[in-house]
């Protein structure tokens, strides 16, 4: 009983303070609203009463014809006693008062030196001391029938008026402030007692051990991993994830509160209903998407979705084929070389010369001796089974590769550095693959002080080349330039285009 007692101890409290803080702040909110709106409302009363009295023909009067004084001071009063102000002072261009509710201040100076505008012929309202303490005061210029300034019509309300006003939206507000918290009080009662009853009686040491231990096992995965609610909103999201967000939105960025499509930009291209993986592209990169529903009490909650990179796997089964392609021909190289020895010594024996230059002509085409010959001039099975596989890949498009290969390329021991060279081949091929090519294209390798340059050379024209021009400035190729440390450019020339990427290649000491 004890350990439910402090559960339900802090959750009253915490609910308690988060309502006192935001109810507190709300009044404090209001009430500087409602000190604002009155003193915009007052401001804008004044200079309204200002601008009438500015056209009253009397005012006009006094201010021209200097008679008649009486009359207007008694008129002064009645304004300010209607609208319930302190002062309505009248002022000749000498800022010499008129009017004044202290008649042993008429004909003296007005006090302040905040009319000094007004006599310029400014309407506007200010806070300054005068001889009724600090106020609200708004001018407004008098003119004559030739447009010419007379003098100047100065209204005001005392700082403690306006203070009175405010108090009294003040006491309206107080009243709410204290029946909300008796209200969030005896809500924050029912509603720790709930909770309590839905966290199963844990303690708070307990649920934060179980939230540890789930965050370790989402946190040690390469993988992005995102839960989201029913409206497609992200509620929870690992180390991954937000690394994958950050590469577009900056560091410092979390997914928490985000709607899905912050991380998954083209979320048509998905089902979050298909039970299968599917692969989504997204910013040049490929990913394997995959999803469960969350269902609690046979309803459907959200979703969990897992994004995992495909470039690591596509790459490892691209370089598979390729090592099977390579292996399998070196296989029936060593299988095919006697067959092939003992049918041209069958042909000479017999002394047909005829079709010994045939089958000679045969067994050395292009596409039947390129991978034998690939063997000597690629020391490197990798790269070897690698260009095997996109010759193949190619001859599908009905594109004969043609490599110029000098001298042979020696063997390598940094796997990484094979994998970043390929990984650049792949990309480009990819994008050759994407557009119309020739019958035939040209690739030379050359391999020199630990370096291999690759230029490719086919025809193009305009608009074929400007779509692979794009193609090569794509952010995703600028990385595994990077990775590879590899150097690339683009020359055209009317219709012809080169490429060459240059990258490190160390030989095996």
């Amino acid at each position: 009983m004890k350990k439910g007692l402090r559960l339900w101890s802090l959750l009253t409290i915490a609910f308690i303070s988060a309502l006192f803080l935001i109810t507190s702040l709300f009044y404090g909110l209001m009430v500087y609203q409602t000190a604002q709106s009155v003193r915009q409302t007052e401001s804008k009363l004044l200079l309204s009463i200002g601008k009438q009295l500015s056209i009253d023909p009397l005012v006009k009067q006094v201010l021209t014809t200097h008679t008649n004084e009486k009359a207007l001071e008694t008129y002064a009063t009645e304004i300010y006693h209607i609208y319930d102000l302190d002062f309505v002072v009248i002022m000749n261009m000498q800022s010499k008062r008129l009017t004044h509710p202290d008649e042993t201040l008429i004909g003296k100076p007005f006090q302040g030196n905040d009319e000094k505008e007004a006599l310029k012929g400014h309407t506007y309202v200010s806070f300054s001391k005068g001889s009724l303490g600090q106020s609200l005061r708004g001018f407004v210029p008098v003119y004559d029938n030739q447009k010419q300034q007379i003098g100047v019509v100065a209204l005001g309300i005392k700082v403690q008026t306006l203070g009175t006003l405010i108090n009294k939206f003040r006491q309206g507000y107080t009243i709410v402030l204290f029946t909300s918290i008796a209200i969030g009080f005896i809500a924050a009662l029912g509603l720790a007692y709930y909770l309590k009853r839905q966290l199963l009686n844990l303690e708070p040491k307990e649920i934060s051990q179980l939230l540890e231990e789930r965050n370790a096992m989402l946190s040690h995965t390469n993988d992005a991993i995102i839960v989201v609610n029913s409206d497609k909103v992200i509620q929870l999201s690992n180390i991954a994830a937000n690394e994958l967000y950050e590469k577009t939105s900056g560091p410092g960025n979390t997914l928490t509160g985000l709607p899905l499509e912050a991380l998954i930009v083209e979320l048509d291209a998905v089902s979050l209903d298909s039970k299968r993986e599917q692969l989504y592209r997204q910013n040049g990169q490929e990913y394997l998407f995959s999803s469960a529903p969350i269902i609690i009490q046979q309803k459907p909650i959200g979703w969990i979705i897992f994004l995992r990179n495909a470039t690591e796997s596509l790459f490892v089964m691209d370089q598979l084929a390729n090592t099977t392609a390579y292996a399998s021909a070196l296989q029936a190289q060593s299988h095919e070389f006697m067959n092939k020895l003992h049918v041209i010594y069958g042909l000479v024996d017999l002394k047909a010369y005829d079709e010994l230059s045939i089958y000679l002509r045969d067994i050395l085409s292009p596409e039947k001796e390129f991978s034998h010959r690939l063997a000597f001039l690629v020391r490197n099975p990798q790269i070897a089974g690698f260009l095997i596989g996109e010759r193949q890949k190619f001859s599908e498009r009905k594109v004969t590769l043609l490599f110029d290969i000098s001298p042979e390329i020696p063997e390598t021991r940094d796997d990484d550095q094979t994998l970043a060279i390929m990984n650049c081949y792949r990309y480009i091929h990819h994008l050759l693959l994407k557009i119309t090519l020739p019958e035939e294209l040209q690739i030379l390798i050359q391999y020199a002080s630990d370096n291999l340059t690759t230029t490719y050379t086919l025809g193009l024209d305009t608009q074929q080349q400007a779509i692979l021009k794009t193609g090569c400035e794509h952010p995703f190729f600028q990385q595994l330039r990077k990775e590879a440390k590899a150097t690339f450019t683009f020359d055209s020339n009317n219709q012809t285009v080169v490429l060459q990427l240059g990258t490190p290649y160390h030989e095996v000491s």
